[in-house]
């Protein structure tokens, strides 16, 4: 395996079917996804844990402990195209009326899988000048801590 990798050559997809619990890697893997071309960027996820304090009258050091976390909120961003199914669906499942979540899954080219799942926000246009593409940014709401599968080893 190379010593690092770039994003070159991953794909993202969505599952149409919405996906309101948890769900584990056999869950993620029974599903139908729908690519979604022309994928920029898939923003920063992950665990990020908030870290909650309590002082007291009889310490000069404050209590410590780990909250809640969040799974994250990436921003997806594609370049325009109206025509492809993958950005169809990710605009239905962002419209303000939809309060269900998604499931989704990130290949890399080494056969890696990242399994996300949570709620859609967007499209959100940033704009432009002149020589700029024109672009969709969407937000996931994840709720569920991004589920890593490594690529089969093969001897």
């Amino acid at each position: 395996m190379p010593e690092a990798q770039t994003n070159s050559g991953s794909k993202l997809y969505i599952c149409m079917t919405p996906k309101n619990e948890d769900l584990d890697e056999a869950g993620f893997e029974a599903l139908t996804y729908v690519l979604v071309k022309k994928v920029g960027s898939v923003g920063e996820r992950g665990i990020n844990t908030n870290i909650v304090s309590y002082d007291t009258w009889d310490t000069q050091v404050s209590m410590k402990g780990k909250g809640i976390t969040n799974a994250g909120d990436p921003q997806v961003e594609l370049a325009e195209d109206l025509a492809d199914p993958g950005q169809i669906a990710m605009r239905a499942a962002g419209a303000p009326n939809v309060p269900d979540a998604y499931a989704f899954k990130v290949e890399r080219p080494n056969g890696t899988l990242e399994y996300l799942r949570g709620l859609v926000a967007g499209p959100n246009s940033p704009g432009g000048r002149n020589e700029d593409f024109i672009l969709n940014t969407f937000t996931l709401a994840l709720n569920q801590v991004p589920l890593i599968v490594a690529a089969p080893v093969t001897p």
